[in-house]
């Protein structure tokens, strides 16, 4: 949540600066601003809504200077107008600000009585004021005083006015790379916005603050002393940050997931065998596994649900999916039998990270899928899983998710294959099939005309329902908040099982109702309690593969996907329900990629 970016070169600042928060827009679209410094002259323009209602301001307002920094908002503190907008500044100082400052009040009811005032309502404006309270003349000596007195996260870009060739950086629990140019250097929350100026980059650890020029970058320890970061080569095809022929991001997506898929499966496997290389775990501390617990928030914890079904079938383990943000406030049993799987497509969400570390704390096994290599996330877990889905810029995942559900195959079998609960041709026969789940991918998305119509019937709905069981029932959650966050139709998933049981008294005449089927054992299960919302008026459209066709005769709406082992149904029956969500929202003429109140990565609780 919240996007930052700095630059310092020999090249104008602004242009580069909102060219960057363009790339960052996803993160938070509530208000936008740069501060510029040009001399000892500081330039500052923000304005509230989206960048380009900056980008608009800044047409008849020039901020000169080859030295700024540039916020783009999600807001936490204070409304979302452009007084509480970043830059926050004060006499020598200009901040922008990722996280939440948690001790902001009693900070700033000392700075007040120390004879500060204050103009917005943010949490961040504490920094530049707590900065010019310790300034003297050196703004690391100013950062040594400040920076151990801020609880909470922070993700930082400070100028100051007295260093015209210097930018400044900090970070602790919010995301923070440098940018390493050519004469140029630069700060992003990731690297997106930095595709096509630079492929290298110095990923900061929690506590690291940084002084940058043009040409040398310095950083600095907890103890603030220099230490040397390794510059490491980034490897994203500048393609991501562009939707090419597509209307969406979105739909870049969607359809780029048979290859994101594909090029997820290849990384652990050499055609024959799954291979998690150096995976740290030996056989007998998988044999002796007690439970696994599978932890993620919105998406990522209904992949988890969806694979929660197969290890406990396949693997034969209680396995739990749960909630980051529930999780770590409950009192779980954690011991050194227990693996934790955190999933997270950035990396860095903040109740993943606190359940990560309270898992390590608790001494479980720890095992990250991410998409992001240099991850607060994938450094702290014991063995990290790298998806290979690439950039993924519309705030509703896609292409994340199913490579998600990709990696959770592929770990499941390897476990139950190493704890001698399935047979080596049965995982050879999940390998063979999931290097066919691409190309099946790419039939559902080759045969989208049933979707589209569907689309167009539900557009002006007021509510519907996903109803499925077992891991169809994850695929029921998943398909409702895809809908409901860029359609803003008010969505529920429920498991078919659970109709009778308060739901059903919902069900009036016209009540869109989705049925997820995906299993020929739970067929007849379903089946009727389809039947039940029918009798009472609902709008029924069924989700199911092509083999069980025949068998639901008695629906006049079916929308059929191709067949696959059941294992692996969820990660194929969910593209349609993708779609779905896509077109439903283009019909509605609702800004898909960027849905109000929502933001890519959630690194605040």
């Amino acid at each position: 949540m919240c996007g930052i970016i700095g630059y310092i070169g020999r090249s104008e600042a602004t242009g580069i600066l909102i060219k960057g928060l363009k790339g960052l827009e996803y993160r938070g679209y509530d208000s936008g601003g740069i501060g510029v410094l040009n001399g000892k002259e500081l330039t500052v323009v923000k304005a509230a809504g989206e960048i380009k209602n900056l980008e608009k301001k800044l047409k008849d307002c020039r901020a000169p200077g080859r030295l700024g920094i540039g916020h783009t908002r999600w807001a936490t503190h204070g409304a979302a107008n452009e007084t509480n907008a970043h830059p926050q500044v004060s006499a020598h100082f200009a901040v922008v600000h990722n996280g939440i400052i948690e001790n902001y009040r009693e900070i700033k009811e000392s700075l007040i009585m120390s004879g500060f005032t204050f103009n917005s309502d943010t949490d961040t404006e504490v920094v530049p004021k707590l900065l010019e309270l310790n300034y003297s003349g050196s703004v690391e000596d100013a950062l040594k005083k400040t920076l151990p007195l801020l609880k909470g996260s922070y993700a930082l870009g400070i100028i100051c006015t007295e260093k015209s060739d210097t930018l400044y950086c900090a970070k602790n629990g919010s995301p923070l790379i440098i940018g390493a140019g050519n004469g140029e250097n630069y700060i992003s929350s990731d690297i997106n916005p930095l595709l096509g100026r630079t492929d290298k980059a110095v990923y900061l650890d929690d506590g690291e603050t940084a002084r940058i020029s043009a040409d040398e970058i310095t950083v600095f320890g907890k103890d603030f002393e220099p230490v040397e970061k390794e510059i490491k080569s980034v490897e994203l095809p500048q393609s991501s940050a562009s939707k090419g022929n597509f209307e969406h991001f979105m739909l870049k997506e969607i359809y780029e997931q048979p290859a994101a898929v594909a090029a997820t499966l290849d990384s652990v496997t050499n055609g024959e065998n799954i291979v998690f290389r150096d995976f740290p775990f030996t056989d007998d501390e998988i044999k002796n596994l007690s439970r696994i617990y599978i932890i993620g928030c919105g998406s990522a914890y209904h992949v988890g649900l969806m694979a929660k079904y197969a290890f406990e079938k396949i693997a034969k383990i209680p396995c739990f999916a749960e909630y980051a943000g529930e999780f770590r406030y409950e009192e779980p049993v954690l011991d050194s039998r227990c693996l934790v799987v955190i999933i997270s497509q950035s990396g860095e969400t903040a109740d993943s990270l606190a359940a990560l570390k309270q898992a390590r704390e608790h001494g479980a096994k720890t095992i990250s899928i991410v998409n992001v290599a240099e991850s607060s996330i994938a450094k702290m877990s014991e063995y990290s899983l790298l998806t290979k889905a690439g950039p993924e810029i519309a705030v509703a995942t896609t292409k994340a998710f199913s490579c998600q559900a990709a990696m959770l195959n592929m770990l499941c079998v390897y476990i139950a294959l190493h704890r001698g609960a399935c047979s080596a041709v049965f995982a050879e026969i999940a390998l063979n099939m999931s290097l066919l789940l691409p190309k099946k991918i790419q039939r559902v998305l080759n045969n989208t005309e049933k979707i589209k119509e569907t689309a167009m019937r539900i557009k002006d709905t007021d509510k519907c329902f996903f109803l499925g069981r077992n891991a169809d029932y994850a695929a029921a959650l998943e398909g409702a908040l895809k809908l409901k966050e860029i359609s803003y139709i008010d969505c529920v998933g429920c498991p078919a099982s659970e109709l009778k049981h308060g739901t059903i008294s919902l069900i009036e005449k016209g009540t869109v109702c989705f049925g997820i089927i995906s299993s020929r054992r739970l067929l007849p299960k379903t089946v009727s309690n389809l039947q039940e919302v029918i009798s009472r008026g609902a709008d029924v459209t069924v989700f199911a593969p092509e083999s069980l066709g025949n068998s639901l005769g008695e629906f006049t709406k079916v929308i059929t996907y191709p067949d696959i082992i059941e294992f692996l149904t969820p990660s194929l029956e969910i593209v349609p329900l993708q779609m779905l969500a896509y077109y439903t929202a283009k019909e509605k003429g609702l800004p898909i990629d960027k849905p109000r109140n929502l933001a890519k990565s959630v690194t605040v609780e």
